[in-house]
């Protein structure tokens, strides 16, 4: 008679978790169906005014397709390219910007890195990361050290100065520095790719 109690008491208990987890499901979903195009659009925001502050000459961005120009390297580590923009000014080019998403120590980051039809990088931004703060999240809020990007050569080629290159590593933050690098020397080849 007891062990039936028992077993009656734990199937109760097993319905009423159940009722609460399908509870909190819908009203996640309803609350993710309500803030999603909200977020698609202060993502969307982000992104421009980082184009802007990157090439400020840009009267304005054309998305560029590149599902037929641009091949990722067979290179695992490759971050992905999340959109590529045609900046242009009177008419003509003045140069891209490409969103691509480097892993960083903390995970996923997005940045925005503008290339010049010179050749040259026009800068870099951090637009969102989780990165550990005082630390690798410094890519994002250290406008000195995210701008020593600006005006090197746009060839793939950059790396840290621990690895030889010109890029100073933010300091206790090498992996961060790393991706950052990574994500801009991505940026530079699919550009390049666009010829």
């Amino acid at each position: 008679m007891e062990s039936s109690k028992k077993e009656g008491g734990i199937v109760q208990l097993v319905v009423v978790l159940g009722l609460i987890t399908f509870v909190c499901a819908l009203l996640l979903g309803f609350i993710n169906s309500v803030t999603s195009s909200r977020i698609a659009q202060n993502n969307e925001n982000t992104r421009n005014e980082a184009m802007a502050a990157i090439l400020p000459a840009a009267e304005n961005f054309e998305t560029v397709d590149v599902s037929t120009d641009w091949t990722a390297p067979a290179d695992k580590s490759q971050p992905p390219i999340s959109g590529v923009y045609e900046a242009q000014a009177g008419g003509q080019t003045i140069g891209y910007c490409v969103e691509v998403n480097p892993s960083g120590f903390g995970g996923t980051m997005t940045m925005i890195v503008g290339i010049n039809m010179d050749g040259t990088v026009a800068g870099a931004q951090v637009t969102a990361h989780s990165e550990t703060p005082g630390l690798g999240a410094k890519a994002q809020s250290d406008p000195g050290w995210i701008g020593q990007y600006a005006g090197q050569p746009a060839d793939g080629s950059l790396a840290v100065s621990k690895d030889g290159g010109t890029i100073e590593a933010i300091t206790g933050s090498t992996i961060t520095s790393r991706a950052v690098t990574l994500g801009v020397n991505t940026a530079a080849r699919c550009v390049a790719s666009l010829g």
